[in-house]
């Protein structure tokens, strides 16, 4: 059973009630008043038990603010590797991300690898007048404690929309025993996105772990099945954030040229919309391509009950590359639809992203360009960085060999070059092929972060250093 009061609610919820957020990113500046900042928080934090009608808090630490907060090198070592280096820990990690061009870390506003953050505070609200109190009020809790080295204001758009115009976070993963699961949609189970409970691989992953003396007023549980460590990771979860500057009038400008090339017989508007679908996999209502090929149908417009294997295996609907069917492959992978669905479950992500920046109506049709600061706080939660996150960044959005494609990547987020950079879109009598595609999405900042479980922050905030 999962234990809702323990966990923190962002694991269930990504709170579309309170459209207002506020991401503050924080350092901390006197560790011993920052433990004691966690014991406020560790009472205000909304868990998955909570349904408060004005605003959530939720809170999350990276690699180097647990150090900062004083958890011995012991512990932290029970973290998983790419954690502890971080979202920039080494090269290898920035290009297997696709961190690389202008998404290079060195032109970050925030994360940048001799400038980590140590806390993520998250706040939501129903309005902004709310939201802004409550962020004046967590201030004035954390000052002297900690920092503000970066924050990041988002509103939701309109219809659940993105900033390119098209309705997101259709496709979210149901976790197994929430509540939240309905008939013919499939779950997935816990412990993909929370740590301490079976995954799809059937098995109780290991969790980070602190030895008993250190946990001496016995906040945390044993670990399981080996009950000689305390359980610091149980109900936990690890999120990855990430700031994507969308390039919303490159993307629709080269979209429109692209249309009177390949399509010199309709508008330049109607055929950019047509090409974009092509690109996401829906059009901009969110009807799939796979059940909607041929025009945008608004009653498909949250439909997610779908698969491409028997519908469209060779790409005629949603090409191959699109970018819904690279973060979801679903039945299409070899060597057949039911071991693809068994592997997909295995790389599923927690969205929990909010846009940032002023919305654009019909953004196809808008030409020039405002220069206003617009994008996605991208946010995701999952068990595994390595093998959820980091696999589907790199083996499908970057792949240009995914689904036996040969140059290409995903034409939406990938980290294309404008130069040897295409997307296919398979037609008849004559495929169309987009070449030259630029980048649309650069990264400005980016970190791993561990979400305690309440217990967890209570152990933290009463961390005895010098008795370590």
């Amino acid at each position: 059973m999962l234990e809702f009061g323990d966990t923190q609610g962002f694991v269930f919820s990504g709170y579309l009630q309170k459209p207002f957020a506020s991401y503050l990113l924080l350092k901390v500046t006197d560790p011993a008043r920052a433990r004691g900042f966690l014991r406020e928080v560790a009472q205000l934090v909304t868990t998955g038990s909570d349904r408060p009608a004005e605003a959530c808090l939720n809170v999350a630490l990276s690699a180097a603010g647990l150090s900062a907060l004083g958890l011995p090198d012991d512990a932290l070592q029970t973290f998983p590797l790419e954690f502890r280096e971080g979202m920039v820990g080494s090269e290898t990690r920035s290009r297997t991300l696709g961190d690389t061009g202008s998404s290079d870390p060195s032109q970050w506003r925030w994360g940048q690898p001799n400038n980590r953050v140590h806390v993520l505070l998250m706040l939501f609200a129903r309005d902004e007048v709310v939201l802004e109190r409550l962020v004046t009020a967590q201030q004035s809790i954390f000052a002297g404690a900690l920092s503000v080295v970066y924050e990041r204001r988002t509103r939701a758009l309109p219809d659940r929309r993105e900033h390119f115009g098209f309705t997101d976070g259709i496709a979210q993963p149901v976790i197994e025993g929430s509540g939240q699961e309905r008939r013919g949609v499939s779950s997935v189970k816990a412990g993909e996105f929370i740590l301490g409970y079976r995954n799809e691989y059937g098995k109780l992953p290991f969790v980070p772990n602190v030895a008993p003396a250190l946990d001496a007023a016995a906040h945390l549980p044993p670990c399981e099945p080996d009950r000689t460590r305390k359980a610091l990771g149980h109900n936990g979860s690890f999120v990855v954030v990430r700031e994507l500057d969308q390039r919303v009038y490159d993307f629709w400008n080269y979209l429109r040229k692209a249309a009177e090339q390949l399509n010199p017989g309709s508008t330049a508007a109607d055929g950019a919309v047509r090409l974009a679908a092509k690109c996401v996999g829906r059009w901009p209502s969110g009807a799939p391509l796979a059940k909607a090929p041929d025009a945008d149908d608004r009653r498909l417009a949250q439909d997610n009950d779908f698969g491409y294997f028997w519908r469209d295996r060779e790409g005629q609907r949603c090409p191959i590359g699109a970018h819904i069917r690279r973060m979801n492959p679903r039945d299409s992978l070899e060597p057949d639809p039911i071991n693809s669905k068994r592997v997909v479950d295995r790389h599923r992500l927690l969205r929990r992203g909010r846009s940032y920046g002023p919305g654009i109506d019909t953004p196809w049709r808008v030409e020039g360009d405002d220069r206003a600061e617009r994008g996605l706080f991208f946010v995701c939660l999952n068990a595994n960085i390595r093998r959820q996150f980091e696999f589907v960044q790199q083996t499908w959005a970057n792949n240009p060999k995914f689904g036996g494609l040969y140059e290409e990547r995903d034409p939406l987020i990938g980290d294309n070059d404008g130069a040897a950079s295409e997307f296919t879109i398979p037609d008849l009598p004559a495929r169309q092929r987009l070449e030259g595609l630029p980048r649309f999405v650069d990264v400005r900042g980016g970190e791993y972060f561990f979400l305690p479980s309440v217990r967890a922050l209570r152990f933290l905030s009463s961390l005895n250093v010098s008795a370590q």
